[in-house]
């Protein structure tokens, strides 16, 4: 009997309640379940600007729960640096996502236009929204599925390990 591994890694929302992101990895197949934007104080806000602890290329789905902006709200980014994958979700979380992203990438440029007209912002790499209304519309184009099961073309009828890790600490 083989065993299969299933690799689970969280990029998000731990020990924190904030900016879900969570990996699931199964032989090639890469599922991100959320990608949310964190949220709180400037350490919050920093961390939506690092790197994804994985190559957003490499995602197969994302599969978005809902569509508060603490599990959506990376989404253009994630698209930005290079996600063609599928987007499974509700119809519901879909069309609550939308707006929710917009209404997210409208208060960040307003907030980096403030920011930079009053200089608050010395740091260069903050000077800018994390990502833009256009981005916000072209993370709308991403193909929206329902099924998991077109993503998994195979039936996993062994055993699996779970094995767990942690870019967040």
């Amino acid at each position: 009997m083989s065993t299969e591994k299933i690799i689970y890694s969280c990029h998000g929302a731990a020990r924190e309640v904030t900016g879900s992101c969570h990996l699931l990895r199964c032989g090639d197949r890469h599922v991100l379940i959320d990608c949310g934007l964190f949220q709180g104080g400037r350490e919050q806000e920093r961390a939506n600007f690092e790197p994804f602890g994985f190559d957003p290329a490499s995602i197969d789905v994302l599969l978005l729960t809902h569509a508060h902006l603490d599990h959506c709200g990376r989404i253009p980014k994630l698209i930005r640096e290079g996600f063609h994958g599928r987007i499974l979700a509700t119809a519901a979380t879909r069309d609550l996502a939308r707006v929710v992203m917009l209404d997210a990438a409208g208060l960040q440029e307003e907030d980096a236009r403030r920011a930079q007209r009053s200089g608050r912002r010395r740091d260069e790499a903050y000077s800018e929204p994390l990502y833009t209304l256009d981005d916000a519309l072209h993370a709308m184009d991403v193909d929206f599925r329902r099924k998991l099961s077109r993503v998994f073309h195979r039936k996993v009828s062994h055993p699996f390990v779970l094995q767990v890790s942690s870019d967040r600490g």
